[in-house]
């Protein structure tokens, strides 16, 4: 794993590097992407090891905890519009995605699994506990998640002069390590309580207790944009053993739910932000399910709040934790008729 690991990111940081060259947006996370996703395909086998992408997660997390100030917390209530809008927009996904994957003719529950808003390894694990078909629920989730991210990312760059990351600290230093060591400590606690993303949340709530102390703390830029590309490479990394004709045979029902589900997004979006002082960005970057560590990196090179994108999928997610009984039940009634 440690050599197919290390050929994923030379190739993620290839793709980066390019994708710089071309003054794409979001180089360094969307170039890695593209380039693991069609070696991928075209034979290559590549993955990330899961601790090196926590630790991306860990990082990106510890990165959006520095900026969170208390005081800005109490800004949340005036959010219940777009949480509104959440809700609503989970039951779309939910239906529409159903409607969709039913005419791909993988089975009712399997299109149930398909059409999960958001989150692909809870889906994964609540359809193999129903004995779904892991194959096509994780290649649908896989182009939903490449197609959502890289046109939130293409279509917020209509919306700027330049989308870079704000620079930072070049040098690290030994008082740079201490809130590393909170944030895996913070990781180690949110494990042992059992709190879902503990590698995202853990560290996140550790860079929110060194910014409300009184210190200045920023990762250095190389560290992010490190993060960045294990991020876009771990996308990608998805279709790898995946078959063109896989690909072929869902890729159509996968893409129009992908579709179907920015679309919406932006209709919700603009929604919310005619009667709402939210801005149109920032909703969309909150509604749509392309992944929490993937829209916290657009929401901050965009500079969006970040915890206002990351606070609407933290509710998702528990939503969709809370909703596990339910749709086992469902799946498993579905299976039997």
């Amino acid at each position: 794993m440690l050599k197919r690991t290390g050929i994923t990111v030379g190739l993620g940081f290839l793709g980066g590097w390019l994708a710089t060259l071309l003054s794409l947006p979001l180089a360094w996370m969307l170039g890695p992407l593209f380039m693991v996703l069609c070696l991928s395909l075209m034979g290559v086998n590549t993955g990330i090891d899961k601790r090196l992408h926590r630790t991306a997660i860990a990082l990106l997390g510890l990165f959006i905890g520095s900026r969170i100030q208390a005081d800005e917390l109490l800004g949340l209530v005036l959010w219940y519009p777009s949480v509104l809008a959440m809700l609503v927009y989970m039951a779309l996904m939910l239906f529409g995605g159903y409607w969709i994957f039913n005419h791909a003719n993988v089975g009712r529950m399997n299109a149930m699994f398909c059409a999960y808003p958001g989150s692909m390894n809870s889906a994964l694990v609540l359809a193999e506990r129903a004995n779904g078909d892991l194959r096509w629920i994780a290649i649908s989730h896989s182009l939903r998640l490449v197609t959502v991210v890289s046109g939130a990312a293409i279509v917020a760059s209509f919306f700027v002069d330049d989308v870079t990351l704000r620079s930072s600290t070049s040098s690290f230093t030994i008082m740079d390590g201490l809130p590393l060591v909170l944030a895996t400590l913070c990781w180690w606690l949110g494990r042992l309580l059992k709190i879902p993303l503990p590698e995202f949340l853990g560290p996140m709530a550790a860079g929110a207790i060194v910014a409300n102390l009184g210190f200045d703390y920023s990762l250095p830029t190389w560290i992010v944009l490190t993060a960045f590309l294990v991020l876009g490479a771990s996308v990608g990394a998805r279709f790898s053993g995946t078959q063109w004709s896989q690909v072929i045979s869902m890729g159509r029902y996968g893409i129009a739910f992908a579709l179907f589900a920015l679309l919406v997004a932006a209709l919700m979006a603009w929604l919310v932000s005619s009667f709402t002082h939210l801005s149109f960005l920032a909703v969309l970057l909150a509604l749509i399910p392309g992944g929490v560590g993937e829209m916290a990196v657009i929401a901050m090179v965009l500079d969006i709040d970040p915890v206002y994108v990351v606070s609407h999928h933290i509710l998702r997610l528990l939503l969709l934790i809370f909703m596990t009984p339910l749709m086992i039940r469902i799946a498993n009634g579905s299976a039997k008729q």
